[in-house]
């Protein structure tokens, strides 16, 4: 080891104790508060130097902006969260109420375009493509050919029950993404295959 090395490494232990002692001992800064303003620091968003007071109150007003974001983030995904529940459960009465085949279809395909914001939801007789779920550009090439050229992304849910498929497909890229789960599709899957049984009995 280079005896730079071993300053640093030393250098390290001295402010572990320092650091250690401070903690062990809270009301140091009470009996010397004129050291919060003498002790300077550099500042992380320029050249000239701040008092420890003013590094601290940056750290808090970062970790402030940091919650407030999370909470923004938190209250627009339940807002958003809300919304979709609110679509599922009108959906859902759809399905009820619907007796025909037409009309189980129609509920399907319009309703699921209302819950999931999308273009376009079709019903195709089941393929050998089974769960995609991605960018257009990923898709086999029989998927691609089933949906406009303006779509970016798309899932298919498979209904084997009734032998066919859904076509969820979006202008969004982001919409539909190979890591995002699909319990909630399979579900839907489920209940659109119920609806689509019933109405044939």
């Amino acid at each position: 080891m280079t005896q730079q090395e071993n300053n640093h490494l030393e250098q390290q232990e001295r402010e572990a104790l320092v650091a250690e002692w401070l903690k062990a001992t809270p009301g140091f800064f009470d009996r010397h508060a004129n050291l919060l303003a003498e002790i300077q620091l550099k500042n992380p968003h320029g050249d000239r130097a701040i008092s420890l007071q003013e590094r601290q109150l940056g750290v808090l007003r970062q970790q402030n902006q940091a919650l407030n974001q999370r909470l923004s983030d938190m209250l627009r995904f339940g807002s958003q969260n809300d919304k979709t529940q609110g679509l599922m459960i009108a959906w859902l009465k759809s399905l009820l109420v619907a007796k025909t085949k037409a009309e189980v279809d129609s509920a399907i395909t319009d309703g699921l375009s209302k819950v999931f914001e999308v273009e376009s939801v079709q019903l195709i007789e089941q393929s050998n493509d089974s769960n995609y779920c991605g960018p257009k550009e990923g898709a086999p090439d029989q998927l691609k050919n089933l949906v406009a050229d303006e779509v970016k992304s798309l899932a298919v849910i498979d209904l084997p029950a009734v032998q066919m498929q859904m076509i969820l497909a979006s202008h969004q890229i982001e919409k539909f993404t190979a890591d995002m789960g699909r319990v909630y599709l399979e579900q839907i899957g489920e209940l659109a295959s119920a609806a689509m049984i019933r109405a044939k009995d």
